[in-house]
This record gives structure tokens, sequence and C-alpha cells, in this order.
């Protein structure tokens, strides 16, 4: 009789040591790489919600939506594993979606009666102009900046009719051509960056205007920062894509602009 008082003592220690206690939580935290992809990939589903996937492909729409839901849940609990797994179902869906929208866009108009390329220009050069990009004398990408460019690669990528121009700046302390050389080597960081993320190479071109362009107050920091720059230009060739493309209202002043170019 006086062994099962022990055991019993010995059983519930052991238990003890392996429930965590009050205010732990039994999962592993969030994997930061894995959350930032997620964040990646929610921006890409607003894309797609802007060009017309909610209307001309509801199902495979939804879809997609919850595989990135179910990866979200995943990865916020801590099942890595489990996240990798549905985000690589998601990818694939995510292929198969933009592949039916590339036809759709070129073949029918079934478009969102809200789209507009005016928007989604707007969109893309919001991003493009992001604060602090750069800190002094350097022409590497900062982090908030380098995260703007994967969302603006995101755009542009899909939009091969678009030519983007990409200019150098810088604040004016130093001379005129180092300045120059720095404007160009920021420029080109940019182009470099774009393209690794997918973006074709001819899309861009790239200069440097250096410290000609510098609006600043030697007293102001602010004013300073905001010059160390690269600025973008998109320049857009109109129903190249699509001869069946739909444009609204809003669009009609760059339509006519570019059929005023056109030879009679």
């Amino acid at each position: 009789m006086g062994k099962l008082p022990s055991l019993l003592l010995i059983l519930a220690a052991s238990g003890c040591t392996t429930w965590p206690t009050t205010g732990d939580t039994p999962y592993n935290p969030p994997d930061i790489e894995q959350w930032l992809e997620l964040e990646h990939h929610d921006f890409e589903l607003q894309l797609l919600a802007t060009r017309g996937a909610k209307l001309c492909l509801p199902g495979q729409y939804r879809k997609l939506e919850n595989l990135y839901l179910k990866a979200r849940q995943e990865a916020k609990a801590g099942f890595a594993d489990d996240a990798d797994i549905t985000l690589l179902e998601y990818q694939t869906q995510f292929g198969k979606i933009q592949r039916q929208m590339d036809w759709l866009e070129h073949h029918t108009q079934c478009l969102n009666t809200r789209y507009s390329e005016i928007e989604l220009r707007d969109q893309f050069l919001l991003l493009m102009r992001v604060d602090n990009q750069f800190a002094f004398n350097r022409s590497k990408l900062l982090p908030d900046y380098e995260k703007a460019l994967r969302r603006a690669a995101s755009i542009l990528k899909r939009q091969n009719h678009w030519q983007l121009q990409l200019t150098g700046h810088t604040d004016t302390i130093g001379s005129k051509q180092s300045n120059y050389q720095l404007g160009m080597r920021r420029a080109d960081t940019v182009r470099r960056y774009l393209v690794e993320q997918g973006v074709d190479t001819n899309q861009i071109s790239i200069t440097s205007v250096g410290e000609s362009e510098s609006l600043e107050d030697p007293r102001s920091r602010t004013q300073r920062l905001s010059n160390r720059k690269v600025e973008a230009r998109v320049l857009v060739e109109h129903h190249t894509r699509s001869v069946h493309r739909v444009y609204s209202l809003q669009d009609w002043h760059a339509v006519k602009e570019q059929l005023t170019r056109e030879p009679l």
C-alpha cells in the first residue's frame, strides 16, 4: 500500500514538468521570413482583385484566398511546416489564376468595372515614392524602400507594356560629379532589384541628375533626406496588351493623348 502513493506522486511530478505553466503557449512563435512572405501574398490578392479576378474567376479567387487564410493561421500558431505546405498549394493556385487572367484580359471584356490602368499606375508610383530610400552617400536600399519595391515589382512585371524611367537624385553635399555618379548608382540599384523580382530588364531605363534638381534648406535634415531618392516615371503604350481592354472615363485623357500621337 505504501508504494501506490509514491508512484502517484512521481507521475504527478512528471506530468507537471511537461504541461505549460499559466501564461505560456505550447506553440512556437511565427517564423519572421514566413510572415513577411504572407504579407506579400496579401498584397498579391489585392492586385488580383484590382485586375478583376473576383468578378471573372470568383471560385478560383475564393480558393486562393482560403489557402492564404489557412497558411496565415498555421503560421500564426507556429506550425511553420504546415504553413509551408499550404503556401506551396497557394503558389500553384496563384500561378493558375495569373495565367487565366492573362488570357481573359487579352481575349475578353471580363474586367472589373472599377478597374483602371491609371489607378493601377498611381498605386505603382505611390510605392515607388516612399520616404527614406537611401542613407547619406549610400546606394543600398533601406528596408522600407526595399519592401515597397518588391510590391511595385508585382505590378510592373504583369504590365509588360509599361516602360519605366528611373532617375537618381542626391542632396547637395559633395561635388557635382560625385553626386551624379551616386545618383546613377542609386538608379541602377533599383533597376537591378526590380529585375531580380522578375521584371523584364528591357522595361527599365536609368539616368541621373545628381544634385541638380535638389531643393533643400541646409538647416532642414528632413528636406535633405527627401532628396536622396530615385524618381520613377511610367510610360504606358495603350492597347498593346489587349485590343479588347476596357477603360473607364478617368482614363480618357491618357487614351486621347495616345491617339493624338498616332499618325492618321
